[in-house]
């Protein structure tokens, strides 16, 4: 293996786009966020050292055996794939990134690029979460000398607020740090300050003269190069180099192996198209790969469910092509069936959950009738609310679940009680009081969610309209709010410890929650249901008993609503998974 000599940013960017690097199948993809690139600029103005590279020397021949991809010029966190480079063997000098992809996509993304990543607080289906920022420098932001703060303020931003910026504040200026490939000679950076109207100032050309050092001048991407065509050895350097940092995702080496020995699939684009479909449903998940190729080892019957090489030699892999079809079609059909329990990426705290329920529909290819429907859905929200379900163990979990399925009568339906018998000690699905009172204090989040699917399912979660609503609205429950509702200061604390709690939370059609906005309870219930049978209806269904019509009533309202539930939940649970109490 012989050090290369150091070559500038640009003209890494450059073989990039000519294609002389490219990706090996087995590298993983690009997971870098905003913050991370900035900060990988901000290293690189400072001078500080940002690491080697390594990478493969790859002959003609030797190419012509195995799958290579191009690095993401445009990154979009919804489709974070890598494009498929045709006929690598014609590519001259290739050279495949074994360590540095993140970091040389960091560069192209930031100087010749752009990223599209999910803003806070919006669904993935909306398509404005998602819009296309560029990498700017602040070329009049003072220098900060504290280690923890960027020096120099890059941030990715959509064009127009960068120019708005720029027009609406005299210690702004936003400059798109991709423009400087463009300065070939760092002597016509005066000219870019006086385009700029910055002439007058002397900090924006020193920032400018950096950067352009910094692109066009500075040996930054030193390399080490490997020449050996063993693609085991390759393999095993792979490994050793990308063990330290992010640590190797073995799935993404499998996924790898996959591709090479697919012959009439294209494993990855297959895979990731997959991903990207059942992401898509309804209001959408946050599945990758990993569940992918966990469902083809599930439903392809492997001995192991095991990420393991062996399990993914040619001998063993080779037949999933075959199924392929039915393998995608089941997995497809799983999330779907999530989905209309009210399940999404937000409330599904586990995809392995969702894997026995995959090979019941794989196995037994059942018309589910509401039987059927009942009986997965008790199950798959009884294993997400018990704790120590999913976190550990797992693969054998999923084996023995899948041999007592096998085992069991498909006309039958979904076997849950043959499902909790073959489960290890430790894993039955009954809960005791303990739980239950510890369930019954659910906050917000993943198993509030299913506790509200299992209290209250006569409310349509099959939608994207239904809200998790706070009975007593947030609004109201902050320090000053109740302080000024006349709430002492040694009751408040205890507002807030519950406020964000099961409780106090419900299920609402969208509709309905936008109509009750940050109104008291018992004010919201009036005005929507003015007729009282209709509306101590929706008290009793939503086990709210007498509403208080003032915030001080909350504490006790809290209390006798918890204690119904927890009533509930002792009928629901405290019994084996068919449903028939201990």
């Amino acid at each position: 293996m012989a050090f290369q000599t150091p070559i500038t940013i640009k003209e890494a960017i450059d073989h990039i786009h000519n294609n002389r690097y490219l990706l090996p199948a087995i590298q993983r993809e690009f997971v870098w966020r905003p913050h991370q690139i900035e900060r990988l600029f901000d290293s690189l103005m400072r001078g500080y050292p940002i690491g080697s590279f390594l990478f493969w020397r790859v002959d003609p021949e030797t190419a012509k055996n195995y799958s290579f991809y191009q690095f993401i010029t445009n990154y979009d966190q919804r489709k974070p794939h890598n494009p498929v480079h045709g006929a690598p063997s014609t590519v001259p000098g290739l050279k495949a990134v074994l360590d540095g992809q993140q970091r040389l996509t960091a560069l192209n993304v930031g100087l010749h690029g752009s990223g599209r990543w999910k803003r806070p607080r919006l669904w993935w289906n909306n398509p404005s979460a998602f819009p296309e920022r560029r990498l700017y420098l602040n070329l009049l932001a003072p220098r900060m000398e504290n280690e923890e703060e960027l020096s120099y303020k890059f941030s990715f931003l959509p064009e127009k607020e960068a120019q708005d910026r720029n027009r609406r504040n005299a210690h702004e200026h936003w400059y798109r740090a991709g423009d400087i490939l463009n300065v070939e000679d760092a002597a016509d950076l005066i000219d870019v300050v006086h385009d700029l109207q910055l002439a007058a100032i002397r900090e924006p050309q020193k920032m400018l003269n950096r950067l352009h050092q910094v692109v066009h001048n500075d040996g930054i991407v030193s390399a080490y190069e490997e020449p050996n065509q063993d693609p085991e050895r390759v393999l095993n350097i792979f490994v050793r180099t990308n063990s330290g940092g992010t640590p190797l995702s073995y799935s993404d080496m499998l996924l790898s192996m996959a591709v090479a020995q697919w012959d009439k699939v294209d494993a990855r684009k297959e895979i990731h198209s997959l991903v990207d479909e059942i992401n898509n449903i309804s209001r959408g998940f946050s599945f990758n790969h990993d569940f992918v190729l966990k469902a083809c080892l599930m439903l392809g019957d492997s001995n192991s469910v095991q990420f393991k090489v062996e399990n993914f030699r040619k001998s063993k892999i080779g037949s999933l092509q075959d199924q392929w079809d039915r393998i995608r079609s089941t997995i497809t059909e799983t999330v779907e069936l999530a989905s209309s329990f009210g399940y999404s990426g937000q409330s599904l705290t586990s995809a392995n959950a969702l894997l026995p329920i995959a090979y019941f529909l794989y196995h037994c290819q059942p018309a589910l009738d509401t039987k059927d429907r009942k009986a997965i859905r008790d199950w798959l929200i009884r294993s997400l609310l018990k704790r120590g379900i999913w976190s550990s163990s797992v693969d054998n979990l999923l084996v023995a679940i899948r041999r007592a399925i096998r085992e069991s009568s498909c006309h039958d339906g979904f076997p849950a009680r043959a499902i909790e018998k073959a489960m290890p000690s430790g894993k039955s699905l009954t809960f005791d009081d303990e739980e239950l009172q510890d369930l019954a204090d659910a906050e917000y989040g993943g198993r509030a969610y299913g506790l509200l699917f299992l209290l209250y399912d006569f409310v349509d979660v099959t939608t994207n309209h239904f809200h998790i609503d706070h009975v007593f609205p947030r609004a109201l429950m902050t320090p000053a709010r109740l302080k000024r509702d006349g709430i002492s200061e040694e009751k408040i604390p205890e507002y807030l410890a519950r406020v964000n709690r099961l409780a106090n939370l419900q299920l609402l059609e969208g509709s309905t929650n936008t109509s009750k906005g940050a109104k008291l309870p018992a004010d919201w219930l009036s005005a929507r249901y003015p007729d009282d049978e209709e509306r101590r209806h929706h008290c009793h269904l939503h086990d709210l008993g007498e509403v208080p019509t003032e915030i001080e009533g909350f504490l006790d309202f809290y209390e006798a609503r918890r204690n119904r539930i927890l009533e509930k939940l002792r009928h629901l649970l405290a019994s084996d998974s068919t449903g028939t109490p201990d």
